[in-house]
Order: C-alpha cells, then sequence, then structure tokens
C-alpha cells in the first residue's frame, strides 16, 4: 500500500471550471430550496447586504436577487464563473 500524502496540488482545477461553467448550480439544491431558506430570514429591507460567497454562474444568486430586498453580492475563486455569473446577471435585468 502506499502510503505517500496525497493532496491537490497537483490537480488542474481548471478541469472543474470547465466542468460546471454550462451548468445552472454547481452545487445542490433547486430554486424551490433557495426560496424555502429564504424564507426563515426575517427583517431584510432594502438595505440589507447578502454575500453569496462561492457563488458559482450564479443560480442561486439569481434567486436570491429575484426573492429578496437588498443588495447580493456573488463571490468565487473562479474568474470563468464570475464572468458567467456577470453575464447571467445582465441577461436577467439584474446586474445592477
Amino acid at each position: 500500500m502506499n502510503n505517500e500524502n496525497k493532496t491537490i496540488h497537483g490537480f488542474d482545477v481548471n478541469l472543474i471550471c470547465d466542468f460546471f461553467l454550462n451548468t445552472e448550480r454547481q452545487g445542490p439544491g433547486s430554486p424551490e430550496a433557495t426560496v424555502k431558506a429564504l424564507s426563515f430570514i426575517d427583517n431584510l429591507t432594502g438595505k440589507s447586504l447578502i454575500a453569496d460567497i462561492g457563488c458559482g454562474t450564479g443560480g442561486q444568486t439569481m434567486v436570491l436577487a429575484r426573492h429578496a430586498p437588498g443588495q447580493i453580492t456573488g463571490l468565487d475563486f473562479f474568474p470563468g464563473f464570475i464572468d458567467r455569473f456577470n453575464s447571467n446577471a445582465g441577461k436577467l435585468n439584474l446586474h445592477d
């Protein structure tokens, strides 16, 4: 048996980005689950600030933008995801 320490340092993370770039969501859940989770949060106003960390291409973020007041910021490690996120937000007129 090989006891060599295995890490992701030699892994090409661009493979992850390329694989998930054209999917609506990069994680579990659904628009309905996002809306249900949002229903448990009280007191959101037009001044609320929401961060979606690890937003991917923005599937969940766009649902939040349609159902929550305030400003939403999506953050992700992969520039390709952010490019697609911004494109999706523009197409849905949610870029502001």
